[in-house]
């Protein structure tokens, strides 16, 4: 065996400063030893090649005590100053190695045992990449540790049969794409890890960003995306290739890599930062998902009880918000994520006032310029008392409205209506008039809402697909169009569908109890919203002086020191859940009315009220903003901000009666948990004539519970003018001593 050399490790330098000290320098710092013998020893082996077993040999020329000499040597081999292995790399990169905490000898011999093959897709030239690569050191072989597949496009459609390939075999894989502006490193796919996403998990969620690659290929009827622009640059591919063999490295080395395994790493060469993405194991995923997951029966809802904050900040929860936050934060990203972002949604400066955006709302993407047309600036947002609140109301929505979308897998039947025994004719939900279907062709043409579209009339012999909803009311499964209960549901003609996405009733929770109780208060609060509206009837305002919340409070000095008003009206219905609208319009004698409305809804009077006033907040910065002038585009919006007033529109004032008392005239209507909250609104709709039902959007690659909450007869505040509630209630509770007919009915349609 032949001789190994002590030698002073590449990553250090010695400088002698006298006799009696030696500074070891390197990149970062640097060592003052004080010791003799270990000054001593460091010169011998600088100055020649020599072995521990001459220097022990020959200990006298050092210390009379070899037991002294024996204990220093080992103390700056431990230390790290001096090495007896061979060096495998170049001075300079030995000293960059050890400078990053690699051991250059297992390094070397991490190099001679591991290798990687190296495969491309698309036009993409692989000999930058390649001779990085030796230049490391890493070596290439035909039965390789992994395989490197660099592409063009994380998209591209040979990276399916890529992908099945590497789940067949097992083998390791890294993907990257080091064109463009941004190149990608990563995600590192370990097919023999059970915990591993594979390409198909990382395509489905490229593809909800890829909103143009959708519409073009629905119109030009192919599976590929739409072409772009090639750019590319050495700069752009240099540093990409750097991280890439940084990371892989890493991993060859340590076995696990966190920054490459299930994430993918993102480097802007415009603003020069690098960014990580979670990618997200689907348990659904059609190449590496759990059968068990796919298509299964849905399993009866059995509601069970749970604990809630004492607190309650904004509404009934098991868990703080800035739990529910750093739980489902790994879901925003722009890239692998079904949360875009989360920003401050055009904040004012000292205003109280916290709304944060989260991205398009991506239950209402579309394959068809029609559709798409009407949909472009719908966004995900969420508001609170605050920051945190705001910011996880946001994101719960965006991953609400991305479990709503039809995911390509779902248990349903086949059968024509009149075929089916326990079924529920979609109209019982959407309540649209005769008169809306046969004037629907014009409606059509002249809308510029997707809500405000007409479907097609049910035809109740068509063979179509039919999903099971749980009747919360009767304990039993009872069948809804599929078209009806999600969003992008599969259609020939998206001019021509029995029903449109509609988010009412949707809700997301920490649990499914708490899903289910926030949607089924979303529908109760729209009812009343439309029999307030679509009748324009009075109802009296609340004194929000005796809520003795200091949160109101603080609104209230805020609205009126920015010059407008605040009330509060009840516009509670027969349900007897409180439901209010928050009112603001401008007090400026030389400005107009600019009038803003909002709702809430809750068990507990005084959660609602707040609701109701959160949600004015979140379109407070439309009028009040930097920009001072409207923060929107919308026509209908920009027409009521500049018409509408409260002469005209006598509705929006309060009745001209004695205030209500948030103290003595709201009583408690049930135990302050989800659970008992929940009984009691089932019950309360039951005593209505009305049957609950829910379902289970919660999607596995996400975890955060989500519902959608039917109830058949309940009114969407958007204009549906079918008979029912709408004409029958204000009947009810006193208010007409006869329905409205239809044309009677406000013309103008709730558009906030």
């Amino acid at each position: 065996m032949p001789d190994t050399f002590y030698r002073i490790k590449e990553k250090y330098t010695k400088v002698n400063v006298n006799d009696h000290y030696t500074i070891m320098t390197s990149e970062r710092d640097s060592v003052v030893l004080q010791s003799p013998l270990a000054i001593q020893l460091l010169e011998k082996i600088s100055g020649e090649k020599i072995t521990k077993d001459f220097i022990v040999a020959n200990y006298e020329h050092y210390s009379s005590n070899l037991s002294d000499v024996i204990i220093t040597l080992h103390q700056l081999e431990s230390e790290g100053y001096i090495t007896q292995s061979k060096p495998y790399f170049t001075p300079e990169q030995t000293a960059y190695w050890e400078e990053s905490g690699y051991d250059t000898n297992t390094l070397s011999t991490i190099f001679k045992n591991k290798s990687i093959a190296v495969r491309a897709l698309g036009s993409v030239d692989t000999m930058m990449f390649n001779d990085a690569c030796r230049n490391v050191g890493i070596e290439f072989s035909e039965t390789p540790t992994l395989i490197v597949v660099l592409t063009t496009d994380y998209l591209h459609p040979d990276l399916e049969s890529v992908n099945q390939e590497m789940l067949d075999h097992q083998i390791p894989w890294l993907l990257l794409k080091l064109n463009g502006t941004t190149p990608y490193i990563g995600p590192l796919i370990l097919p023999d890890n059970a915990d591993s996403a594979c390409w198909a998990c990382l395509q489905h969620r490229l593809a909800l960003h890829d909103q143009e690659s959708k519409l073009y290929q629905a119109l030009a009827k192919t599976n590929h995306t739409i072409a772009r622009p090639v750019i590319n640059h050495p700069l752009a591919q240099q540093w990409g290739i750097s991280v890439a063999l940084s990371e892989l490295v890493s991993w060859m080395y340590h076995d696990h890599n966190d920054q490459l395994f299930n994430h993918l790493i993102a480097i802007n060469t415009k603003t020069r930062k690098q960014s990580t993405h979670r990618v997200v194991k689907r348990p659904q995923c059609r190449a590496c998902g759990t059968k068990e997951v796919l298509s299964q029966h849905p399993s009866p809802i059995d509601l069970k009880k749970e604990d809630i904050l004492s607190d309650h900040l904004g509404g009934y929860r098991t868990v703080p918000p800035e739990v529910t936050l750093e739980k489902y934060m790994h879901h925003v990203s722009d890239i692998t994520g079904v949360v875009p972002y989360l920003r401050a949604y055009h904040p004012v400066e000292d205003a109280p006032i916290y709304n944060f955006g989260s991205g398009k709302n991506m239950a209402l993407q579309s394959s068809s310029l029609f559709w798409l047309n009407l949909h472009l600036r719908s966004a995900n947002g969420g508001k609170g008392k605050t920051e945190i609140q705001a910011k996880t109301g946001a994101l719960c929505e965006a991953i609400e409205r991305y479990s709503l979308m039809y995911q390509g897998e779902a248990y349903k039947v086949q059968a024509a209506f009149k075929d089916l025994d326990v079924k529920i004719h979609p109209n019982q939900c959407m309540l649209y008039s005769n008169a809306q279907y046969q004037d629907r062709e014009r409606i059509n043409n002249e809308s510029t809402k997707f809500y405000s579209l007409i479907p097609i009339a049910f035809d109740t012999d068509e063979v179509m697909d039919w999903t099971p909803v749980y009747s919360l009311t009767h304990k039993e499964f009872k069948f809804l169009p599929s078209c009806y209960c999600y969003a992008q549901y599969p259609a020939k003609d998206e001019k021509r569908l029995y029903a449109y996405p509609d988010s009412n009733g949707c809700a997301a929770g920490n649990t499914i109890e708490e899903a289910i109780l926030q949607g089924f208060l979303e529908l109760v609060e729209r009812d009343a919203a439309a029999i307030w509206w679509y009748n324009r009837i009075q109802y009296p305002e609340v004194a929000l002086e005796t809520a003795g919340n200091e949160y109101v409070n603080k609104m209230m000095r805020y609205y009126k020191d920015i010059n407008r008003s605040l009330y509060v009206l009840d516009i509670t219905t027969d349900l007897e859940i409180p439901v209010f609208v928050a009112i603001s319009h401008s007090i400026k004698e030389d400005e107009k009315d600019k009038v803003l409305y909002a709702f809430g809804a809750h068990v507990d009077a005084n959660i609602a009220l707040e609701r109701a006033i959160i949600e004015l907040n979140q379109l407070l910065p439309v009028v009040i903003n930097d920009k001072k002038d409207y923060l929107t585009t919308d026509k209908v919006f920009i027409d009521w901000l500049n018409n509408a007033t409260l002469k005209d529109n006598t509705y929006l004032i309060p009745l001209d009666k004695e205030k209500k008392n948030m103290q003595a005239d709201y009583a408690k209507l049930c135990p302050a948990t989800v659970y008992d909250s929940l009984q009691f609104c089932i019950e309360k709709a039951k005593k209505q004539g009305l049957e609950t039902l829910a379902l289970d959007l919660t999607q596995p690659d996400i975890g955060l519970s989500v519902a959608k909450v039917i109830v058949p007869g309940l009114r969407h505040f958007w204009r549906r003018t079918a008979p029912g509630r709408l004409y029958d209630v204000p009947v009810k509770m006193g208010k007409f001593k006869e329905p409205l007919t239809e044309e009677e009915l406000n013309p103008l349609s709730i558009f906030i």
